[in-house]
């Protein structure tokens, strides 16, 4: 009975020490919906800049960052060259609005879309041509924090996106 007694209580104490354990410490994102369009707006902000160091503050490599450009081009890879690309042209005026997010059912992907507006002109050619897309964002919540993974870019109706490769 004594070794049945002992063997019980040592089960007893063993078992008290397991649940001594600190569980797992649960991160909780408490980003806001007006911090994240912050961010979408800083990141595009840099990307029409093609300030490239302003981008990567809003992408990791633990994924590629792509983006279907208004102008009808195939999957662009965000990298340093496509961002620092020179161009013939340049945003005259280039303003978001309307901003909109959807959060996924485990909150670790929100969805962005908004509206553009504004104007862009040629260094050698048209000037002030209008310009207004809609556009959408994807964002996925990572160990160094939200970063973007994908956006998309369509001209509305009576406007056009970016100018197409020359």
């Amino acid at each position: 009975m004594r070794i049945l007694w002992t063997f019980g209580l040592a089960m007893f104490l063993f078992a008290c020490d397991q649940a001594a354990e600190p569980a797992a410490e649960v991160v909780v994102d408490t980003t806001t919906d007006a911090e994240l369009v912050d961010m979408s707006k800083a990141y595009q902000t840099a990307y029409i800049n093609n300030d490239y160091d302003g981008c990567t503050v809003y992408m990791t490599d633990a994924f590629t960052t792509t983006v279907f450009n208004s102008n009808g081009s195939p999957l662009v890879d965000q990298t340093e060259e496509q961002i620092t690309l020179e161009r013939t042209w340049a945003f005259d005026e280039f303003v978001m609005a309307n901003h909109r997010l959807e959060r996924s059912g485990d909150g670790g992907t929100v969805v962005i879309t908004f509206d553009t507006e504004g104007s862009l002109s040629f260094e050698d050619g048209p000037q002030n041509i209008p310009y207004s897309t809609r556009a959408s964002q994807v964002w996925v919540n990572t160990a160094d924090g939200w970063k973007i993974m994908h956006s998309h870019w369509s001209p509305k109706a009576e406007a056009q996106g970016i100018p197409g490769e020359e």
